[in-house]
């Protein structure tokens, strides 16, 4: 069969590929465990690729008013923007559970034993690396990675390939979420930081009127220990709130896309 024939019926393929291997890889770009340096290179691109050739078959195709090499450069650019956006949501949901790790970990004396997380840069206090995984684990059991999918397959709907760009609409929702998610790391930590204010002003009251004591000699020992009953009673709880947590990042990913889908 003579290639010439299938190559108006190939080309609008090939593009729509290209297309959406760029939005897809910005999302999983902007993920913070998919771009880990622990996950191969060949396990990311197997990942893009699978993913972006499963999402053709709903995609819009693409709006490019004249098809030629500049016009593919700027979409394909644009397209790793949109995915970029998508994927920080998700990030940002997964940050604020970190964050109140750290302020959990700075709060009960565990900063100074910070160590490398290979999922992150630079170092973690244990219990940042805690509800990290804690994080992950119920994004795969409660089903989010493939909700994720979903809203993927349906930006790709509402908004064709090649089409879409970055307004003041999207740039307002990610700030919104990026406020969220200061608040959310507050919510979660704010068992563990009560119970360390009321330790350590309990400490400061018995210093001062019983100051032959030496207190503050113990004081470490008490706040961690104190630290760490409050961190197991909460635990229970601090699951169900991050489970909501990342149901709400889904609603998030949904309004981002009907900001990028607005004209």
């Amino acid at each position: 069969m003579d290639l010439a024939v299938l190559l108006p019926v190939l080309e609008p393929l090939a593009i729509m590929a290209v297309l959406a291997m760029a939005r897809a890889g910005g999302l999983l770009l902007a993920l913070p465990h998919s771009s880990s340096a622990a996950v191969p290179r060949q396990v990311r691109a197997i990942l893009v690729v699978a993913l972006s050739l499963s999402l053709i078959g709903v995609a819009t195709p693409p709006a490019l008013p004249q098809l030629d090499v500049i016009a593919l450069v700027l979409a394909v650019a644009g397209e790793v923007m949109i995915g970029l956006a998508l994927g920080f949501v998700v990030h940002l949901a997964l940050a604020g559970i970190r964050m109140a790790g750290e302020l959990i970990g700075v709060e009960i004396g565990l900063s100074f034993s910070a160590v490398a997380d290979p999922a992150n840069p630079g170092a973690s206090t244990a219990t940042a690396s805690l509800l990290g995984h804690l994080g992950m684990q119920l994004f795969f059991a409660l089903g989010i990675d493939r909700a994720l999918v979903g809203g993927l397959a349906h930006s790709m709907r509402s908004v064709p390939l090649g089409s879409g760009a970055i307004g003041g609409a999207t740039v307002a929702s990610l700030t919104e979420q990026s406020s969220n998610a200061l608040a959310v790391a507050l919510h979660l930590a704010l068992p563990v930081l009560a119970t360390g204010l009321a330790v350590k002003l309990a400490l400061a009251v018995l210093a001062r009127f019983v100051p032959k004591l030496q207190i503050f000699g113990l004081a470490f020992a008490i706040t961690l220990t104190a630290g760490l009953l409050a961190l197991q009673q909460a635990l229970p709880g601090l699951g169900q709130a991050v489970a909501g947590h990342l149901w709400a990042a889904v609603s998030a990913f949904d309004r981002t896309v009907a900001t990028i889908a607005a004209p």
